[in-house]
């Protein structure tokens, strides 16, 4: 009798950890760099800008704490996209930098 109390309360408490963990994995998603920084638009005229082509550059910035940073933009339809970063302190509210 307990041998059986014991499997339902693991089955159920199996059952609500895989019923919690898919609705964190369904719930909202954490926003990309694409999406956290579209309304970011490069002054393509500032020394900072670095044109690859006429359609792709790296913005560079000097971060206080992660020193110098880059992002790869590309434009699309004459909207800048950012499509790359070079770590994680580009995308602070999807990954931790510390």
């Amino acid at each position: 009798m307990k041998r059986q109390i014991l499997i339902a309360l693991l089955a159920a408490g199996i059952g609500a950890t895989v019923a919690v963990a898919a609705g964190v994995f369904a719930g909202p998603v954490a926003p990309t760099a694409d999406r956290a920084q579209s309304a970011f638009q490069p002054d393509t005229s500032s020394p900072r800008w670095k044109a690859l082509t006429d359609d792709v550059g790296v913005w560079l910035r000097d971060d206080e704490r992660l020193g110098l940073r880059g992002r790869l933009f590309v434009r699309m339809d004459g909207t800048w996209h950012a499509v790359a970063t070079d770590g994680a302190g580009d995308v602070l509210a999807i990954i931790p930098a510390k």
